[in-house]
């Protein structure tokens, strides 16, 4: 992993008003895949000057060489096999038949300033000199107010049957995403953010997310509606809350890594 840090310039106080957390659009599992994740100060509220170093440029390269190519027998010629060390790499499924090396990863964070950052991740495979996945980022801040958008392009290997002959083409998937978000969610008071995901491949909306907060002193309440329409995969509809105590803790059916926030 390569790490890239830019020393500040100016000895001014920071304006609390432009800092905001980043926001990603995705998720899956991309790991990387919470769009806000720290609190947000008060605008207007005098700020505490900022560390000197701040990193701008976050880049990692990785790939796994598998001792052996049949993982023990358990590989499954054909079908698309998920192991713990593949599944540690990627989120594709990429392991349909014996190989020594796993694709190339790419993950690219790119700071560009304190409003905008932006994010390029790449996953190659050169067994099958394809691009297995390719997910690009983009965000920018105003304020407590976050606009992100994003597209994602997948190619997962096809499952062949006895039948078949040859290799099968792997299935093609193209999603725009875009997502809008006010406050965080610590914030007292209202917070909320929604995001879409287009199919491009079906020309059609293949899910919506909206989650609403709001803080009191003591308490605070979140909920949550999402809607899926994933062919003959997935085709419903989805209401989650959460009820958090200060100091103590929350329950609900909205887990944590499933906030927008």
């Amino acid at each position: 992993m390569t790490r890239l840090y830019a020393k500040r310039t100016s000895n001014q106080p920071e304006d609390c008003s432009k800092i905001m957390s980043a926001l990603t659009v995705g998720g899956a599992a991309p790991e990387s895949s919470i769009p806000w994740q720290h609190t947000n100060p008060l605008a207007g509220a005098p700020c505490q000057p900022g560390p000197q170093v701040r990193e701008v440029v976050t880049w990692e390269l990785a790939q796994k060489y598998f001792l052996d190519p049949t993982f023990g027998g358990a590989l499954i010629t054909g079908q698309r096999n998920v192991f713990t060390t593949t599944a540690d790499l990627t989120g594709i499924a990429f392991v349909t038949e014996p190989r020594h090396l796993s694709p190339l990863i790419s993950r690219l964070r790119v700071e560009t300033s304190s409003r905008t950052d932006a994010e390029w991740d790449l996953d190659y495979d050169f067994q099958g000199n394809r691009v297995n996945a390719s997910t690009v980022l983009l965000n920018y801040h105003i304020g407590q107010v976050t606009m992100g958008g994003g597209d994602a392009v997948l190619q997962i290997p096809a499952q062949t049957t006895i039948s078949s002959s040859g290799s099968a083409q792997p299935a093609n998937f193209n999603q725009f995403r875009a997502a809008l978000g006010y406050g965080s969610p610590n914030k007292r008071g209202f917070s909320g953010a929604s995001s879409v995901g287009y199919d491009a491949e079906v020309n059609k909306l293949q899910f919506v997310s909206s989650q609403a907060t709001y803080n009191w002193d003591c308490c605070g309440v979140t909920m949550e509606y999402r809607s899926y329409t994933i062919a003959n995969v997935r085709n419903e509809n989805l209401f989650r809350f959460t009820f958090t105590l200060a100091n103590i803790g929350g329950f609900g059916s909205l887990r944590h890594q499933e906030s927008l926030y």
